[in-house]
């Protein structure tokens, strides 16, 4: 995915950081018992963030170890452990959204990114097959996002439209974590909507000057009246800036009540911070604090 699902961990208690760094772990350990070395490259925020939420409403028994970074043995870790399927789901549902996004790189990027993606895919087949064969509900899931998301683009929709798949992507990943707990999966599936509408909307703001500057497409260029090829104004990225926090704060509101409505278990205060100041706070660094870094620089050239 993106990885600007993440929490702000100057607003958490030591506690509830070593915790979600213990997810964080245990879902990169899964990755690669699971998929391979290089199923780890998939290991993201906001996929932590679908398996946290994973184990605050499955209810399966954890328990906390102690070992080695897989990555880096000198390193000592803690992980939680889980003994239902919160670790597996997420982790298929990783790769297989790796394998989505290098399908897609390999039809637009440039030569040797599209040779990287054919060289990529050639390497994680047998093991999407897998993680299909597995979670064949999240395989179809992630297909029907990228088809979506593709003739949204080649169409040229809004902001709105081609938040679209994206946002019903998460909706029913996360409306599936609920079981048989209907009143779960409607909570669920309304946070994982304008979840997924934000983080859509926050790549798009993200990759907007750079995505002008090579003649790509982006939603909010014609929202916004920008033109591809033309550097942006410090007007036009403080327009720019301006619609997209109000759109992005939009977003997080209609989170919020959902949320509430959960029964997140431990790992609630966690979730909590995530929505409500994590997310805010990615909205802060990449619309204004990047913006003023890029006026001082213009400024000492």
């Amino acid at each position: 995915m993106f990885g600007y699902v993440r929490p702000y961990k100057s607003e958490m208690l030591v506690r509830e950081f070593e915790q979600y760094k213990a997810v964080y772990c245990e879902l990169c350990r899964v990755l690669g018992r699971e998929y391979g070395l290089l199923a780890r490259l998939s290991l993201s925020y906001d996929l932590t963030f679908y398996a946290l939420l994973s184990l605050c409403v499955d209810g399966a028994a954890l328990s906390q170890h102690q070992g080695r970074c897989v990555v880096n043995p000198l390193k000592k870790c803690t992980f939680i452990r889980s003994e239902g399927e919160d670790y597996r789901r997420a982790a298929g549902f990783s790769l297989l959204l790796m394998r989505q996004k290098l399908l897609d790189d390999r039809a637009d990027e440039g030569f040797w990114k599209r040779l990287g993606c054919r060289i990529a895919l050639g390497l994680t087949g047998r093991k999407a097959r897998k993680a299909a064969g597995q979670y064949p509900e999240l395989a179809a899931l992630a297909e029907a996002f990228t088809r979506g998301q593709a003739q949204a683009e080649a169409e040229g929709q809004g902001p709105d439209g081609c938040a679209e798949p994206t946002a019903v992507l998460l909706r029913e990943a996360f409306a599936g974590l609920s079981g048989c707990d209907g009143g779960q999966r409607t909570a669920l599936g309304e946070f994982g909507y304008f979840l997924g509408r934000w983080v859509y909307l926050m790549d798009a703001a993200d990759d907007l000057e750079e995505d002008l500057r090579r003649g790509r497409f982006n939603p909010l260029a014609a929202k916004l009246g920008l033109e591809s090829g033309r550097a942006l104004t410090e007007a036009d990225r403080d327009r720019a800036a301006a619609y997209c926090n109000e759109a992005l704060n939009a977003n997080v509101a209609r989170m919020i009540l959902p949320v509430n409505l959960l029964e997140l278990g431990p790992f609630g205060p966690i979730v909590e911070n995530v929505v409500k100041k994590g997310l805010p706070e990615v909205q802060r660094e990449i619309l204004f604090l990047r913006v003023h870094e890029k006026r001082r620089g213009a400024r000492k050239l």
